[in-house]
């Protein structure tokens, strides 16, 4: 763990690639923000060896007497590993990973700023809300206020659970992230931002929800990985890594169960939909390895990848001979293998 002695309270880092526009918009919403907590907030932009305009955004900010740290890479070095570098070059004793098309809501640092200096926190998450072009249009009519300080781990991890891996809601303590002694785990996984995260999270004493919107998250603007590769594969075997260092499992069951419940069912309807594109995966036979003794599997993510006729069924021989926590049983396994050309077709 690093000591405190961090130049600034906060530093907002923008990793990008080829989002010039959204870059600047993102930027816009940081800087106009900036004056009024001068010295206290450092604002990064490591840029991916982006080809378009974004040199010309960045550089516009920097004109105009923002205190921007620019870096850009001669090659592209993947994403985790951009995150990564970000990670590096932070100088505040807290840090803000934001995606490049998300918006740092109007006086959203006037909030931040001073829960961020009134005490040591291990995560602050920022509650947000999706939009899809314009943030101040979409914005709910009625809206959360007020935040919340947990001195309970566990409760804090069941209220965000998965969306622990979302950068631009998490701001992180530093101070406390004990960094891993081998990063290869966390790189090509999508999940890098897990190896801090995490850390200060289970390290931290106190964490803090904010529920007041302090950010718009732009929607079905990503794609191009594996939904069971990333959230059910890559994020276990990170799991896997803090269980090894004495980590509670009750932790990551709590949010293997979100992810069972809300996102993949509902990753996997926009998916078919086609209002997002992901890389083709079987659904069922790569999830079931991971879930098949979690009840809420077979009762909510199954149920979105499996044809009606064969889930009645299952269901139905579940509910009679499946424990909690126990296996398949025979028949339905027969029957789920039996059917599985369907399965196929429609994951």
């Amino acid at each position: 763990m690093k000591d405190s002695g961090c130049p600034y309270l906060l530093t907002i880092a923008v990793p990008t690639h080829h989002r010039a526009p959204y870059l600047d918009l993102c930027l816009s919403q940081i800087c106009s923000q900036l004056e009024v907590h001068q010295g206290m907030v450092d604002v990064l932009v490591s840029d991916n060896c982006s080809k378009d305009s974004s040199d010309e955004v960045v550089h516009k900010y920097i004109a105009l007497g923002y205190p921007i740290t620019y870096l850009k890479n001669t090659e592209n070095i993947g994403p985790d590993r951009n995150f990564e570098q970000c990670y590096r070059k932070a100088k505040g004793k807290y840090m803000l990973i934001m995606g490049d098309d998300d918006v740092l809501l109007d006086g959203a640092l006037d909030k931040l700023i001073p829960i961020l200096a009134g005490e040591d926190y291990g995560i602050i998450f920022l509650n947000s809300y999706g939009f899809t072009n314009d943030f101040i249009r979409d914005r709910p009519a009625r809206a959360p206020t007020g935040c919340t300080v947990y001195t309970d781990t566990l409760a804090f991890v069941r209220k965000v659970a998965h969306f622990l891996t979302f950068t631009s809601a998490n701001i992180f303590n530093r101070t406390l992230v004990e960094e891993p002694t081998d990063w290869g785990p966390f790189f090509d996984s999508n999940l890098v931002q897990l190896a801090w995260t995490l850390s200060a999270l289970f390290n931290g004493k106190k964490h803090v929800y904010v529920s007041e919107y302090l950010l718009a998250a732009r929607l079905y603007n990503w794609g191009g990985y594996g939904l069971c590769q990333v959230f059910g594969h890559n994020s276990n075997k990170v799991f896997n890594i803090f269980r090894g260092q004495g980590v509670d499992d009750k932790y990551f069951r709590a949010i293997n169960r979100k992810l069972l419940v809300t996102h993949f069912p509902s990753m996997i309807a926009l998916e078919r939909s086609k209002i997002i594109l992901l890389k083709p995966e079987n659904h069922f036979r790569s999830l079931y390895p991971l879930y098949r003794g979690y009840l809420y599997f077979w009762l909510f993510t199954v149920p979105a990848i499996v044809p009606p006729r064969v889930w009645f069924m299952l269901l139905f021989e579940s509910q009679r001979n499946c424990s909690d926590k126990g296996n398949l049983p025979p028949t339905t396994r027969r029957l789920l293998l039996r059917d599985f050309h369907i399965i196929n077709h429609v994951t």
